[in-house]
């Protein structure tokens, strides 16, 4: 996602005007893109795992990878758009989807009116849904999206070391023995007994087996969210797309990628896909002017001009107070 081509971090709700003017502190907190109408499957996969390529190690070398290869990205907000950060309640749900799928639901969470506060990514084997969730409570998160894709599978030989103890062996030794004697003294007789026992104790032996083992490697991405007030107009912007830009033969407008439930622009029937080119008599060139415009008109109602499957329409929005 774009910081600078959305009215919120997550999409979710608009900027107020300072952090419509904060565009590089935005842009650093880039996860993904959820809000573009499209994203190559390819760049998906790329950004998932993309905090594990200085990280080549398994899932299981960490106690919790979620929390290990986390990035947050709620201290690049500016303090305007923290104000609106709803707190958490409840336990964290956790949605599991496909790296192909992953966009959709992030623009879904968006149209809930979640904010992301952060990102994760690592390859590996055998997370589990609880550390997800260890995670989400952690960050104060209320939704996480967790993606996976098969990567590869390791195939190699392992060594298997084993110690045969050496045996031990006691030896019992037991008799009788009798004795005569003669001399100018007379004659003598004796007789006796003996016993006794010792042990011997043979070296262990060292074995080392060679076998064969196959795990299957996966890209793990999730990203953690969480509710945000409503904002002033209540939707997402991004540039036009160059493929509807070529269709409408224009360059200038704002493409509504994203609108939040039960907003300003949601109960006026502003449509994702709608493109904005104009606000009461003011032209709306790039996602900056539109942010940049939008506060002067906070809980006014306001005539926007928009395109719609190639026809202009007018539509009245009761636009929110800025928060």
């Amino acid at each position: 996602m774009n910081f600078a081509q959305s009215e919120t971090p997550t999409l979710a709700n608009n900027l107020d005007s300072q952090a419509g003017r904060d565009r590089n502190a935005a842009n650093r907190a880039a996860f993904m893109k959820p809000a573009s109408p499209k994203l190559p499957h390819s760049k998906i996969v790329k950004t998932l795992v993309l905090a594990a390529t200085a990280a080549t190690l398994l899932t299981g070398c960490v106690t919790n990878p979620f929390a290990h290869y986390y990035q947050s990205y709620t201290n690049q907000m500016p303090a305007s758009l923290q104000r609106r950060l709803l707190p958490p309640s409840g336990i964290p749900q956790v949605i599991t989807t496909s790296v192909q799928n992953y966009n959709e639901e992030a623009r879904h969470a968006q149209e809930r009116g979640y904010i992301i506060l952060g990102s994760t990514g690592f390859w590996g084997f055998n997370p589990t849904r609880g550390q997800v969730v260890e995670q989400a409570k952690k960050v104060g998160a209320e939704l996480a999206i967790w993606a996976s894709e098969y990567s590869h599978t390791e195939q190699g030989i392992r060594p298997i070391v084993t110690y045969q103890p050496g045996q031990t062996y006691t030896t019992q030794t037991y008799g009788s023995t009798t004795a005569n004697a003669f001399g100018s003294g007379g004659y003598a007789y004796g007789s006796g007994t003996y016993s006794g026992e010792s042990t011997t104790t043979s070296p262990g032996t060292v074995d080392t087996h060679y076998v064969p083992y196959e795990r299957r490697i996966y890209n793990h991405g999730a990203s953690f969210w969480r509710r945000i007030k409503p904002g002033i107009f209540g939707a997402n912007f991004v540039p036009i797309p160059d493929d509807l830009r070529t269709k409408l033969q224009r360059n200038t407008g704002v493409f509504v990628a994203v609108v939040v439930q039960g907003g300003a622009a949601f109960k006026a029937n502003i449509m994702r896909g709608d493109v904005i080119v104009q606000a009461e008599d003011k032209p709306v060139a790039t996602v900056q002017e539109l942010m940049d415009l939008l506060p002067s008109y906070a809980g006014q109602k306001v005539l926007f001009k928009v395109i719609r499957d190639a026809q202009t329409l007018e539509i009245q929005v009761q636009l929110n107070e800025e928060l």
